[in-house]
């Protein structure tokens, strides 16, 4: 199912993003890699799954500009011809305390992570419609069905990415199945000092590691009667 698939994966060049397109390519997947300034790790990751006999092609764009989402996907077309699944990965992520939000905030997480992967699954997944088949996959999280405190733009933004998930599936179905990961302790947040909470609020007691989204990712582009869903990867995070 992803031998031969053109597959455009939006932060590609680190973390959950990385292991994606490495895992993919070696599937036999055509890798897309989308990136904005990970330039020395996009490097190694395009090197490496040319390795693997596959295409790839590296694109760097800012996400906070439509411009430029609209150059990622005339691009992507006019290298492969056509995107076949469109991975929604790219994030930021940082404590944003109520009373020091900023508007500039709420633009972020907004753009990042509903606005981008709008422009991107609307314009993408119009033509997987047209080619009858097509997979979007969006890497939400699991707060946004549980929100946590002093991150609140960052889980209302994922939570309009789970809406968004299904309001596409059923825009493009039966053709495209749109559907969303939701990871929960998979790797420890870049700076974070404090490992223990986390894995003290999860059932499973620690942490997942990327292979568990790749393994929830490559389910959802394998499925044929799995649309409009929200797949937890999270541990048991939401019991807790």
């Amino acid at each position: 199912m992803v031998k031969g698939k053109n597959i455009l994966i939006t932060g590609a060049g680190r973390r959950i993003g990385r292991f994606l397109a490495l895992s993919l390519a070696e599937e036999g997947g055509n890798i897309i890699l989308h990136y904005k300034s990970s330039e020395k790790e996009i490097k190694e990751s395009f090197d490496s799954i040319l390795k693997k006999g596959v295409r790839a092609i590296k694109i760097k764009a800012d996400l906070e500009k439509t411009d430029e989402v609209k150059r990622l996907i005339e691009e992507s077309i006019k290298s492969f011809g056509k995107v076949d699944i469109l991975i929604n990965n790219a994030s930021i992520y940082y404590p944003t305390p109520l009373s020091k939000v900023t508007e500039d905030d709420i633009d972020r997480f907004y753009n990042i992570h509903v606005k981008a992967p709008f422009i991107l699954s609307k314009e993408l997944g119009q033509i997987m419609y047209r080619n009858k088949w097509g997979r979007i996959i969006n890497i939400a999280d699991y707060s946004a069905l549980r929100p946590y405190k002093n991150f609140s733009p960052y889980s209302i933004s994922k939570g309009a990415m789970l809406t968004m998930t299904r309001a596409f599936a059923k825009e493009f179905a039966p053709y495209v199945l749109v559907n969303a990961v939701l990871p929960g302790p998979i790797i420890p947040a870049e700076g974070i000092e404090d490992l223990k909470t986390p894995l003290e609020k999860t059932a499973l007691k620690k942490w997942g590691g990327e292979i568990e989204v790749y393994k929830a990712v490559k389910y959802l582009i394998q499925t044929d009667f799995t649309t409009g869903a929200f797949l937890p990867v999270e541990g048991g995070r939401l019991i807790c």
